[in-house]
Formats: C-alpha cells, sequence, structure tokens
C-alpha cells in the first residue's frame, strides 16, 4: 500500500518557558501518533465500501440513464453516512482552547445506516426499456446477497444482469486527522487534512477541513460568573475518494470519481473540568456527494456495440439535518481521550486519542 504522508504541522510561534518540559514530550508524540493516524485513515475509508465502488460498472449494460438511476440508488447512503461523519468530531469541550495551546487528535467516526436505507426496488427508480425481476435490491450497505435481475426489453440491444449485493456492513466509517490552535478573544481554529493518499488496489483518498468555535460567555452580562461554557462553532469539510475500474479489459482511462462536501454549525455548552470536559449541543448540518464515472466504456456485442463517454454524473445531498450531540474529553498529562456521540437522520459515534497542551 503505497501511502504518501508529508506533516501538515507548522510553527505555531514562541511557547512560554514554562511549557518547555510538556513540549518536549509533545513532539516525539505527535510524529508516531501522525504515522499511526495515516495507517488508520486507511483502514477506515479502505472499508468494503470503498472496494464496492466497482460493482457500480455492471450498470452500463442498460445504458447511461439507466446506468446513473441504479448507481444513485445503490450508493444512496454514502451522501447522508459521509456527511454526518464528517460533521462529527470537530470540538473536545465547549470551552475554547486557551491562546496557544495546541493538540493533534485521530479520530474515527461510524454512522449507522437505519433499516431503510439498506435496500430499494429498481422497478421504482425510473428505468427505462428494461423488465425488473425480484422484489428488491441491498444498497451498498445492505446484506450480501444478490439483488433484482436487470433485462433488456430491446430487441436490438440484449443483455441481463444481476444487481449486486451489498458489503453485509450496515455502517459508514471514515478517519480524520486534526489540529487544534488556540487563538485570541475566546476562539480557536481546528484543521483537518489528509494529502492524497494511495490505497493501493482502493484507489486515491483525501481529506480537508476547518472550523472555528467563538465563546459566548464574554458577551453574555455576568456571563463570566456562569457555571457553564457556552459557544458556537462552524465547521467545513471534503472528502475524495476514486476507484480504478476495469469495464473493458486494457482500459486505463476508467475511473469513478466521488467528492464530498459538507458543512456544520453548532451550539455548545458544558463544563470543563482538570482532568475531564463535557458538552452538549445542538446544530444544523448538510451534505452534498458528487459521483462521476469517466472515460469511454465499450458496450454490447455485435452490431449492437457502441462507447459511450463519462456515463455517470449526478449531485445527491444528504438528508441529516437538525441534529444533538453530546461528548467528553478526558485528560491525562498531555494524553487526550475523546468520545462524541451525534443523534441524526443517521446515528454516529466518534472516538479517538490525541496529545495536547493548554487545551
Amino acid at each position: 500500500m503505497g501511502i504518501r504522508f508529508r506533516n501538515f504541522i507548522a510553527n505555531i510561534g514562541e511557547i512560554s518557558k514554562t511549557d518547555n518540559l510538556e513540549v518536549n514530550m509533545y513532539y516525539p508524540l505527535s510524529r508516531k501518533i501522525l504515522c499511526g493516524a495515516v495507517f488508520l485513515t486507511a483502514l477506515f475509508i479502505s472499508n468494503p465500501a470503498q472496494a464496492q465502488l466497482e460493482e457500480i460498472e455492471a450498470f452500463l449494460e442498460s445504458g447511461a440513464d439507466n446506468a446513473t438511476a441504479l448507481t444513485k440508488a445503490y450508493l444512496s447512503p454514502l451522501p447522508t453516512g459521509l456527511s454526518t461523519t464528517l460533521n462529527s468530531g470537530w470540538t473536545t469541550k465547549a470551552a475554547t482552547t486557551k491562546t496557544l495551546g495546541f493538540s493533534i487528535q485521530v479520530r474515527a467516526a461510524i454512522a449507522a445506516v437505519p433499516t431503510s436505507g439498506q435496500s430499494f426496488d429498481a422497478s421504482q427508480i425510473g428505468l427505462e426499456n428494461v423488465l425488473v425481476t425480484g422484489t428488491s435490491t441491498s444498497t451498498i450497505s445492505g446484506s450480501n446477497q444478490q439483488g433484482q435481475t436487470i433485462s433488456s426489453t430491446d430487441p436490438n440491444n440484449s443483455f441481463s444482469f444481476t444487481l449486486p449485493g451489498g458489503t453485509g456492513f450496515e455502517y459508514v466509517p471514515t478517519a480524520m486527522i486534526q489540529a487544534n490552535l488556540g487563538l485570541i478573544k475566546g476562539t480557536d481554529v481546528t484543521l483537518r487534512y489528509i494529502p492524497e493518499t494511495s490505497l493501493g488496489d482502493y484507489g486515491n483518498v483525501s481529506v480537508i477541513g476547518a472550523a472555528v468555535k467563538h465563546g459566548l460567555n464574554q458577551w453574555i452580562p455576568g456571563g463570566k460568573l456562569l457555571p457553564v461554557d457556552i459557544s458556537v462553532m462552524a465547521a467545513f469539510s471534503q472528502i475524495d475518494m476514486n476507484a480504478d475500474l476495469e469495464f473493458n479489459p486494457g482500459a486505463t482511462d476508467q475511473v469513478v470519481e466521488t467528492a464530498t462536501d459538507t458543512f456544520v454549525l453548532n451550539a455548545l455548552v458544558g463544563k470543563t473540568l482538570p482532568f475531564i470536559s463535557a458538552y452538549a449541543g445542538v446544530g444544523y448540518q448538510t451534505g452534498s456527494f458528487e459521483l462521476n464515472m469517466l472515460g469511454d466504456y465499450v458496450i454490447g456485442t455485435g452490431p449492437a456495440t457502441t462507447t459511450i463517454s463519462d456515463p455517470v454524473s449526478y449531485t445527491q445531498d444528504s438528508d441529516a439535518g437538525i441534529h444533538a450531540l453530546a461528548g467528553i474529553q478526558f485528560k491525562i498529562a498531555i494524553l487526550r481521550i475523546y468520545a462524541e456521540a451525534t443523534l441524526a437522520e443517521y446515528a454516529t459515534v466518534n472516538a479517538g486519542i490525541g496529545i495536547g497542551f493548554r487545551n
């Protein structure tokens, strides 16, 4: 697995001498955590769902329009699943990080696909000039059983194929590496970044994102006397994935590319103690999933042979919207342990470890 990785941590300025011992411990550990994070990310994102992207090439036999409808139905859990996981795990507490406080986090998230998102009926998605046999087909997150049969009703273009089963994995996972930095005036920023990383036969993946959190106690009359911290945060992120296809043996330009863009806005309240922080909140999230199947594809046999170029392209919005969340952080010296749960269209759990100081 030829993983390419480069450090994304830059100098953050002068640090007071009183922090020297903590910093001396911090940097060697940070390098180890960052290297391990790439392998964790590859493990999560190169799950069966990534490989299953190749299954959609079979849909091309039915033509570009039908292939688009089948692809959209088969991969329907991804827009909401990826959006919900990417929109989670942006914070570790309601309070903002102290000025020049810093942490590096490795976090993994997993969204549970409800039963309604694990299957579809191909006869109800607008297919044209085909006969659908059978009652239902698994989505990518459904059971690993063959689905309905699609047969041509056009005597000049004969074909028949069975829709693929799902992964048998009823979840959508992601992983992320992120760094948090405290600024001034009760504000901190969090950055996510994974450079384009090769996952061998699974293709490539990259992640980028940023978040800003601002404390509100300073603006509330008597807010500094409140027993809890109140803040708001906003974040965006993007994950790009692709996989090579071999619909026609020997072809080198056949590929499927996906991009998921997300945005989340949260209002948070919580309490920070010396060794533990707890928070809860409500928010609103959105997401958009785009897929493009690129290249030239030769379909049919004999006189019916034809070539179609870039046959599948669509954008699908996430069903996520209003959500509730709660999380906790444990601090042991410079070690941090995180956990967060989000209740939305797809329930999501986000957990991880990290190291930090002055946060």
